[in-house]
């Protein structure tokens, strides 16, 4: 398994989150509120998932509909905390 680095977490994470935007992957901000972002209730569940299957990174639809930023989900999903 490989491990990955807070800062190729919050990369993957923005390929994703653009990928389901419709944005390329540095027109999204990791330092910006996730609920800044755009992403509808079904986007955000299908995303959940989607980083789930590929990344092993468990992200709740609270934490895609909040305050947090990427890069929070990132820290928290390497165990640098809660977001």
């Amino acid at each position: 398994m490989t491990v990955l680095t807070t800062t190729e977490l919050v990369a993957r994470l923005q390929e994703a989150f653009a990928g389901y935007l419709g944005l390329e992957p540095d027109e999204v901000d990791p330092d910006r509120p996730v609920d800044d972002l755009g992403l509808d209730s079904l986007t955000a569940a299908q995303l959940a998932l989607d980083l789930e299957e590929r990344l092993g990174v468990s992200v709740f639809l609270t934490d895609l509909s909040g305050r947090e930023t990427i890069a929070d989900l990132a820290a928290a999903a390497l165990g640098g905390g809660e977001p």
